[in-house]
């Protein structure tokens, strides 16, 4: 599939094996992407590319995923995030907060794509 316009999508997962996988969907699907395997890496990356969406997936709690999200936030506020959880009962309060939408891991291979088309206005 052709690329989308230049859209490109930046995810930062822990999981090196979900990370490849996630990327590798969301590039068959015609998007660049770009894959961090930590929040610190990632938040160079976001620093040092165009990016237009970011998916974070770091932790149970949600406690370095709320950091890395507000970090973010702090460089470019208009940049939404999409945060993906396992269980939403283990989440601290407030984790996602930054988060411009929040994705069950159970229902990511049905729901990413569309919600970052939906956060892209249907790019």
């Amino acid at each position: 599939m052709a690329n989308r316009s230049g859209i490109c999508i930046l995810c930062i997962g822990n999981d090196l094996v979900n990370l490849n996988l996630r990327c590798s969907r969301l590039k068959e699907l015609g998007w660049n992407v770009i894959g961090s395997g930590n929040g610190h890496d990632g938040l160079f990356r976001f620093a040092q590319e165009p990016v237009e969406v970011v998916v974070l997936d770091l932790d149970d709690n949600g406690a370095e995923s709320a950091l890395i999200a507000s970090q973010i936030k702090g460089q470019n506020a208009s940049v939404p995030i999409i945060m993906l959880v396992e269980k939403r009962e283990t989440l601290l309060p407030g984790a996602t907060d930054q988060a411009d939408a929040v994705v069950s891991k159970a229902e990511e291979e049905q729901v990413l794509a569309m919600c970052i088309r939906e956060l892209l206005g249907n790019a």
